[in-house]
C-alpha cells in the first residue's frame, strides 16, 4: 500500500533537472504540446489609466442674426470659410438708405458746427448755441455709426475659420435678431473630455502623457499630453473632468466621436513583465507555465505568481519569477503540468514586450 502511494506521488509531482528515467517506452506516452516562450529579463513598465473620452470641436458656435431683414442667400452646408467670410446676406437696401441718410445729416452736423466754431470764437454767437450745434454734431455721429453697423449686421460673417455643419434659415425666409443661421465648426484642433477617478488625482496632471486611439480608425493611434486638469471632484461620479488638446489637420477625428485614452499613471522600473495571456487561473489564483528540463527534455511547470500592475496587455510579476526563467505565452490553454514542450520559437522578454507595446500604441 505504501509503495503505490509513493508511485502516484511521483508521477504527478513535476521539478526541474530529475535525474534522466532511461524508460523509452513512459518518455513515449508523454504529452508534446508546441509552444513559444519568452525568457525573463528586468524590464520597464508603465502603467496606464483606460478611459472613455468624448470628441469636440475646438471652435464650434451656432452664429446668430444680430438684425432684422430677409435672407437674399446662404452659403451651402459644407462650404470651408475663413473669419470674416460672409454666411449668409439679408436684403439690406433699406438699411442701405438709412445708412446714407445718417451719412449725409452728419456731414451737415459737421459743416455746421466748423462754420458755427469761428463765430463762437469771435463772440458771435452765444456758448449755449454753439454747445447745441455741437451736441447736433455727437447725436449725428451716433446715428451714423448705428447706421453703418445695422448695415454690416445684414452680412453675417463667420467669426473664425470652419465649415458649415448645419444650416437653419433658407433664402427668402424674414428673421429677427437673436434667430439661429447657421452653425459653424472648425475640427483642424480638437479637445477631447473625460472625467477621471478621485483615486488617481495625486497621478494624473496636466502635462500627462496620453495615448489616443479610435475604434473607427484601428490603429491609427494619437500621442497628447493633458492641456487641463481639474482641481474640482463631481459630487455624484466621483471623478474630475479633464481635456486634451491636439491638432487635427487632416480632420479625421469628429466631434462627438468615442476616443479610448491610455493615461501614463507612473513607470515602474527594473520588474518582470508577461502579457495578460500567459497568465493561468485557478481558484488559488494567477499562475504562469515555465519550461524546466527533465530527462533532457523541456517540460512545463505550474508556478504560482503575484501580479502588480497592470497596464493594457501587459502584467507586472511581482513574486513567483527569476531572471531566465522560460514563460510560455502561447500555447498554454491546452498545457498541463508535466506535459513536453515543443518549443517553437523563444525569444527575450524585453524584445517580446516592446513588440506588444508597439502593436498598442500604434508606433
Amino acid at each position: 500500500m505504501k509503495l503505490s502511494i509513493i508511485f502516484v506521488i511521483a508521477f504527478i509531482f513535476v521539478q526541474c533537472d530529475v535525474p534522466e528515467s532511461g524508460n523509452p517506452d513512459e518518455n513515449q506516452r508523454v504529452r508534446t504540446v508546441a509552444v513559444e516562450t519568452v525568457t525573463m529579463e528586468e524590464d520597464t513598465l508603465e502603467e496606464m489609466i483606460r478611459l472613455n473620452g468624448t470628441v469636440e470641436a475646438f471652435d464650434d458656435a451656432t452664429i446668430s442674426s444680430e438684425a432684422s431683414g430677409r435672407i437674399q442667400n446662404i452659403v451651402p452646408l459644407g462650404t470651408q470659410l475663413d473669419e470674416g467670410d460672409v454666411i449668409a446676406g439679408m436684403d439690406d437696401r433699406l438699411l442701405q438708405a438709412q445708412y446714407e441718410a445718417s451719412r449725409a445729416s452728419y456731414e451737415l452736423a459737421v459743416d455746421t458746427y466748423n462754420r458755427q466754431q469761428a463765430l463762437y470764437a469771435d463772440s458771435i454767437i452765444s456758448e449755449l448755441e454753439y454747445n447745441t450745434i455741437r451736441t447736433q454734431r455727437d447725436q449725428a455721429a451716433a446715428q451714423l455709426e448705428q447706421a453703418q453697423k445695422q448695415l454690416l449686421d445684414a452680412q453675417i460673417e463667420a467669426p473664425f475659420p470652419g465649415r458649415v455643419e448645419e444650416r437653419f434659415v433658407k433664402a427668402g425666409e424674414l428673421i429677427n435678431p437673436g434667430m439661429p443661421v447657421a452653425r459653424i465648426v472648425n475640427t483642424s484642433r480638437v479637445n477631447i473630455t473625460a472625467g477621471v477617478p478621485e483615486r488617481y488625482a495625486a497621478d494624473v496632471r496636466e502635462g500627462t502623457r496620453v495615448v489616443i486611439s479610435f475604434r473607427a480608425y484601428g490603429d491609427m493611434n494619437r500621442e497628447a499630453t493633458i492641456t487641463f486638469a481639474g482641481n474640482v471632484v463631481d459630487s455624484e461620479t466621483r471623478t474630475f473632468p479633464i481635456e486634451i488638446e491636439f491638432p487635427n489637420p487632416d480632420r479625421t477625428v469628429k466631434p462627438e466621436m468615442v476616443a479610448e485614452l491610455q493615461i501614463q499613471r507612473r513607470t515602474i522600473e527594473n520588474t518582470f513583465v508577461v502579457p495578460r495571456t500567459a497568465l493561468v487561473r485557478d481558484e488559488y489564483g494567477p499562475n504562469v507555465f515555465i519550461s524546466c528540463t527533465e530527462n533532457d527534455y523541456p517540460v512545463a511547470k505550474f508556478v504560482p505568481v503575484e501580479t502588480g500592475a497592470v497596464s493594457g496587455a501587459l502584467v507586472e510579476i511581482v513574486d513567483g519569477l527569476q531572471a531566465g526563467d522560460e514563460v510560455v505565452v502561447s500555447g498554454q490553454r491546452n498545457l498541463n503540468p508535466g506535459d513536453r514542450l515543443e518549443i517553437l520559437d523563444t525569444k527575450g522578454s524585453v524584445e517580446y514586450i516592446l513588440a506588444i507595446r508597439n502593436r498598442s500604441t500604434g508606433r
